[in-house]
């Protein structure tokens, strides 16, 4: 019955994400230096790929919300009386 708490508390991916190295120059391919060397520490490299995995659904979430702005205003939006 507590292994099944505990699976329960650190979830499905946490054990998939264990098991795969992150390699941090290609999750930022774009800087140039050996990041993996620089960061050597398995949580640390943890840390930056959820800040690029985030930074990448907040990019999303705001182009999201320019699409609507731009729908809006091609409408005419709520402010047009007719």
């Amino acid at each position: 019955m507590s292994e099944e708490r505990d699976e329960k508390a650190t979830g499905p991916d946490d054990h998939v994400f264990a098991e795969q190295p992150i390699d941090l120059n290609v999750l930022f391919s774009e800087d140039g230096r050996d990041l993996n060397r620089l960061f050597p520490d398995t949580h640390f490299k943890r840390l930056l790929r959820d800040v690029k995995r985030n930074q990448r659904g907040v990019d999303r979430f705001l182009k999201g919300l320019e699409n609507d702005d731009d729908i809006v205003e091609k409408s005419g939006g709520a402010d047009e009386v007719s």
